[in-house]
């Protein structure tokens, strides 16, 4: 393992991780996680590479799930399923009457002193439905204290969530920039001056394909995501032409 090849904040994870690896590898122990960002997983799976013996699952419990548990196994236990380590529940309430969106459902979890990391994806449906990916481990807590989204009373229905995709849903606006650079992007954004958006990355408040990013000269490509704390997310989605006096107009998404 060579810590040069990944970023500084993401030493502590990388030798957790590498910890983990060795305890399979020498005890032939099963290891799971609890869910990590698409970043998280992709640093897993470079890491388990480097052994032989050793191989990674990830389990999201959606279709095309975004955050996702690792199994880290012996590579003898590869032909072994081990879905069952994410639990599926509806969240089913008065969808008729109320409305109730993704981050009052997450605000919600995190009231009840939760480890963001034990709830996977939160799936909303246009119809109202609302489906939430566990850690089985925490199935039963969940069952007794998430009873209440907000104000309004909850129950929570055990299904199979392996067939329903998660599919982003996006506010669309177009923008218009001097060029692709990263602080370029954020700061029309954020509508922040750039030495403004430069002290925000400073601290940690950047994240650039789910990885902290402070490169502020990065250039940009279709496709980026860019997570700003306290801002949300955006997505960028196309080139849509140039000024003629060489401005780029984009359009970027921001997660709904």
């Amino acid at each position: 393992m060579r810590l040069e090849h990944f970023n500084k904040h993401e030493y502590e994870f990388v030798t957790k991780v590498n910890d983990w690896i060795h305890q399979v590898y020498y005890s032939h122990k099963i290891k799971k996680t609890k869910f990590l960002t698409p970043r998280e997983q992709q640093v897993v799976q470079v890491l388990v590479n480097e052994f032989e013996d050793v191989v990674v699952r990830f389990e999201g419990g959606f279709k095309n799930a975004e955050r996702k548990r690792a199994i880290i196994i012996p590579a003898y236990l590869s032909g072994e399923l081990f879905d069952q380590t994410v639990v599926g529940y509806e969240v089913q309430y008065h969808h008729r009457l109320v409305t109730i969106e993704h981050r009052q459902v997450l605000g919600s979890l995190t009231a009840l002193n939760i480890d963001r990391a034990l709830v996977g994806d939160i799936l909303v449906l246009e119809t109202g439905k609302i489906y939430v990916a566990i850690c089985e481990e925490f199935a039963s807590f969940i069952m007794q204290y998430f009873t209440k989204v907000g104000r309004h009373p909850i129950s929570l229905l055990k299904v199979d969530i392996k067939g329903l995709e998660k599919l982003e849903q996006y506010e669309e606006n177009e923008y218009i920039i001097s060029s692709m650079r990263l602080d370029v992007v954020v700061a029309s954004l954020m509508k922040a001056s750039r030495s403004e958006v430069f002290e925000y990355m400073k601290q940690g408040n950047i994240q650039l394909n789910f990885k902290l990013e402070q490169n502020h000269s990065y250039q940009c490509k279709i496709g980026d995501v860019i997570s700003i704390k306290r801002y949300g997310r955006y997505k960028l989605l196309a080139q849509k032409s140039i000024t003629k006096s060489g401005r780029i107009v984009v359009i970027i998404g921001k997660t709904v």
